[in-house]
């Protein structure tokens, strides 16, 4: 007014007003949900001159930098507020301008869109658009999966799949988790491979070289391959491939065979091709060919007089007969080169003459050898005493024997300490006829130099046949004896016994012993034999279950050893048909020294048969009742625990003290899982919060399931998560609704809680007690902000619906509005404005909006607002509220007053 006021002093009139410029005519833009947009407009006038004025919005969403402004021209800028708006939203309203040069009203149009991603496809909104981005840039589509804004743009009306991505998170690989993300919200399947081949078979010579099988993935997507081998002459080119290395849908998988680490003759392995999912196995058979080349006499001759010991111990054990015997040698003897030593040759040959009684034959070869006997014993001692015995064997006069035994055991005693000696001395030396223990000691003495010969063995294992009081004990020597022997065949009833009495003298657990008892007790099936093979496996402390056939075995004989039943029960598989014997039954009557886990499988199996053994099932009654007690009060259980529990805890015969202990079992069930690369699971519960992790053992794991929200997500050993592509089974071990009744009077146990909530609201049950349950979940620490409003909520339509204003009021006075439902903050908001809590709804209508209430409501609110003493200060939410229904023809005296007072515009 001063300006103008000087103006006109100096003699300066306007009598036209300029004309308002606005650089928009109107405004017309398009917001994210969620986001805040700012813009600006310009105001000048036609004279170029300056100008003041005000601005107002008539929407409280669109609001201004500035209300006023002065100059030639002005930039005015406004930020438009979607905060709570959601896709497909219009909001319509004008910005009122008023100044020195008129006035002029803009109008705006504001469309409100989901949030979306700009990508190389453009604007990425849902997930099918996501999905495809995935398909067509992995990279691209991995990034946003992993960015902060990925839950606000897709998953903000998915509450099942925000679970499931916050946990997939988690996983090592991103790859995998967005892989089973798509998988979970199917928007595509898992993929599967093929190989062209499962069975390679090569003909290799010398030389390496390279082959492929072609792989073949049925689908677009992530995938992990680990390509292995049990064979050292495979060698892979790329031992794990990703989906990307594929072109299309193929893969080469490059190997090569390497001849050098390959023995003559056929060669076996494997090529493994493993996913998370799937196994792929390819059976390789390489079949390399011997180089023709010509082997060495001596290494002939060596292969010849090898095979002809062997061919003289079959025949010795009886699994040929002499003609066979012979006719084998010749042949043999036919194949020595003709390189080797003449000598040797003759001496086989003058000893199968003088056992197939060929005197004639026999008596020409000796003539030869004893032509050149000074020259042989230059040449070889083991062959001039191999002379000197074929000489005795075959003159068969005591003195010639005499003599023979005399040179042969000077030579065995000076200098030449050689197995083949021993062996002619035992056949030619009078002092062993009588003395077998003798020629033992001296095969031990053998033995101890490092003569592992298969005829010495022989000779040790039929002198214990023949008197089976010289084993008196098992050291390494008579093991080894004793293991050629029962391999064999040859030890008789005798030894077997005397053999299975020295082993239960051994304190611990012999590998050897045990499988020469077991093939004994095959041949000779008596007691003294099974006692020794449960006694040793006792010792060895040996519960698999593949001993278990011992213990049974020893259980029906009812074998005096101790701990016998013990183990019996410790290496039985628990998922047989077979009864237990009543001698087991009868024995754990008065012993418990049986671990926890079997005396509940022994107690299970009492109860699961008591129809059948009724006597029974009454003597171990207060055993098993006591037991199931302690566990329970331990909070264990397992199936055979899960049997006690319900025979004695069932058909509501639940103890006080029982009713308090049973929340921590009855919602145990079992999970499986036969992939071999699963490790452990996680299961969640957003109830609580809770996030558990589980190893599993041989595929098992007991987890607790509590509520129907619950996820289960398979980790494998890698530390990657999965939703649903991995398949497993889970079983309840009780049923819980059997139980929670009765418990709920004894127990606050959150289990219990959640999962009986979880029922009511599943059922809409409210009556008095189901209030009485809610009022109970409120009081669960760290109870979910959802699930904790849901209990509210339900109070609170409870105590509206039947008057009860003093509990209504509290539990309103409990609710933050911003913390609800969407779809249930309207009713919510509707109960506050009637029971007067005006600070909570103007905080809400703040950030929430009023347009959706109805109009009424809002007149009665500010009327209510404005008369509990909120009308003595300005309020802009106010000023716009009451506005806002005034100009829809509703309105009260208290409402028109504070409009008189404080709006503007």
């Amino acid at each position: 007014m001063k300006e103008k006021m000087e103006r006109f002093s100096k003699g300066n009139f306007d009598y036209e007003l300029p004309f308002l410029y606005l650089s928009e005519e109107s405004i017309e833009i398009t917001v994210e949900s969620g986001k805040i947009h700012e813009g600006s407009f310009r105001i000048s006038n036609s004279a170029k001159k300056p100008m003041k004025g005000i601005v107002t919005s008539s929407h409280r969403l669109l609001t201004l930098k500035e209300t006023s402004f002065f100059g030639i021209e002005n930039e005015i800028f406004y930020q438009f507020h979607a905060g709570c708006l959601k896709n497909g939203d219009t909001v319509q309203g004008e910005i009122t301008i008023i100044s020195d040069c008129g006035e002029q009203r803009m109008s705006f149009v504001v469309h409100i869109e989901a949030p979306y991603y700009m990508t190389s496809l453009g604007k990425v909104k849902d997930l099918f658009q996501f999905t495809n981005l995935a398909r067509m840039d992995w990279s691209e589509a991995k990034k946003i999966f992993r960015s902060e804004g990925f839950e606000r743009t897709f998953l903000q009306s998915e509450e099942n799949y925000r679970r499931i991505y916050r946990s997939l998170l988690k996983s090592i690989s991103t790859s995998q988790a967005l892989e089973e993300f798509l998988i979970a919200i199917r928007k595509k399947t898992g993929i599967r491979l093929q190989v062209d081949r499962e069975k390679l078979e090569y003909q290799v010579n010398k030389d390496s070289f390279m082959d492929k099988l072609m792989l073949t993935k049925d689908q677009w997507g992530y995938v992990e391959i680990k390509v292995s081998t049990d064979a050292d002459f495979i060698q892979f080119e790329q031992k794990y491939i990703w989906g990307d290395f594929f072109l299309g849908n193929t893969y080469p998988i490059s190997f090569l065979l390497d001849p050098k680490k390959m023995r003559y003759g056929n060669n076996y392995g494997h090529i493994w091709i493993k996913t998370a999912h799937q196994r792929i196995e390819i059976s390789v058979i390489g079949r390399r060919h011997r180089e023709e080349k010509q082997i060495s006499p001596a290494k002939k001759s060596v292969q010849v007089q090898s095979a002809l010991q062997m061919n003289y111990l079959r025949f010795r054990l009886g699994h040929i007969d002499l003609t066979r015997y012979l006719e084998e040698s010749y042949r043999l003897l036919q194949e020595l080169p003709e390189e080797a030593d003449d000598k040797m040759k003759e001496l086989m040959q003058t000893h199968l003459a003088i056992i197939a009684d060929r005197n004639s034959e026999a008596e020409q070869l000796l003539s030869k050898l004893d032509a050149a006997a000074l020259q042989l014993k230059e040449q070889s001692v083991i062959c001039y005493c191999a002379y000197l015995y074929l000489k005795a064997l075959y003159e068969r006069e005591e003195e010639s024997i005499r003599k023979a035994a005399g040179s042969i055991r000077e030579y065995y005693e000076h200098g030449y300490y050689h197995g083949q000696l021993l062996w002619f001395l035992l056949y030619l030396d009078r002092r062993y006829e009588d003395n077998k223990g003798l020629k033992l000691m001296d095969m031990k003495e053998q033995f101890a130099v490092g003569s592992r010969s298969p005829a010495l063995y022989y000779e040790a294992a039929c002198i214990y046949n023949d008197e089976p009081y010289l084993l008196r004990e098992l050291t390494v020597y008579e093991i080894q004896v004793l293991n050629f022997s029962i391999k064999n065949k040859l030890a008789t009833k005798e030894v077997a016994q005397q053999y299975a009495y020295l082993a239960n003298r051994k304190k611990h657990f012999h590998p050897i012993i045990f499988r020469g008892l077991v093939l004994l007790y095959e041949t000779f099936p008596i007691t003294e034999i099974l006692t020794v093979i449960c006694c040793m496996l006792i010792k060895g402390i040996k519960k698999s279950s593949k001993y278990h056939r011992w213990y049974r075995l020893g259980v029906e004989a009812q074998l005096p050893v101790t701990e016998l039943y013990e183990y019996f029960m410790y290496s039985l598989d628990e998922s047989t048909k077979k009864p237990l014997p009543q001698s087991v039954l009868l024995y754990f009557i008065y012993n418990s020294s049986l671990s926890d886990n079997k005396r509940a499988y022994l107690y299970a199996y009492v109860t699961k048969h008591k129809h059948f053994n009724e006597s029974m099932y009454r003597t171990y009654y207060k055993k098993m009742e006591l037991f199931a007690a302690k566990q329970l009060e331990a909070h264990n259980i397992n199936r055979n625990l899960a049997v006690l529990y319900r025979e004695f805890y069932g058909n509501g015969r639940i103890p006080a003290e029982a009713a308090a202990h049973l929340p921590y079992v009855i919602y145990r069930q079992e999970f499986t899982c036969d992939n071999p690369n699963i490790a452990g699971i996680v299961v969640i519960h957003e109830e609580l919060g809770l996030e558990e992790s589980i190893s599993l053992t041989d595929g098992k794991a007991f987890v607790d399931i509590f509520s129907k929200t619950a996820r289960i997500f398979p980790v494998d050993t890698f530390g990657n998560r999965y939703a649903v592509s991995m398949d497993y089974t889970i079983q309840p071990l009780m049923k819980p609704e059997d139980y929670e009744e009765i418990c709920i009077d004894y127990s606050n146990h959150p289990k219990l809680l959640i999962h009986l909530f979880d029922r009511c609201q599943s059922n809409h049950i409210f009556n008095e007690r189901a209030m009485l349950l809610r009022k109970k979940v409120l009081s669960i620490e760290g109870i979910n902000r959802l699930y904790y409003y849901d209990c509210l909520e339900a109070l609170v339509d409870y105590y509206y619906e039947y008057y009860n204003d003093e509990l209504l009021e509290y539990y309103l006075g409990l609710i933050a509005l911003d913390q609800v439902r969407q779809e249930k903050r309207l009713k919510l908001l509707e109960y506050m404005v009637k029971r007067g809590f005006y600070d909570k709804v103007l905080d809400a209508l703040d950030i929430f909006g009023y347009e959706e209430l109805a109009v009424n409501l809002l007149v009665k609110f500010c009327s209510g607002w404005l008369t509990a003493g909120g009308g003595e200060k300005k309020q802009e939410m106010m000023v716009h509220l009451c506005y806002y229904v005034f100009d829809r023809n509703k309105y009260d005296e208290a409402i028109l007053k504070y409009l008189v007072r404080y709006y503007f515009g």
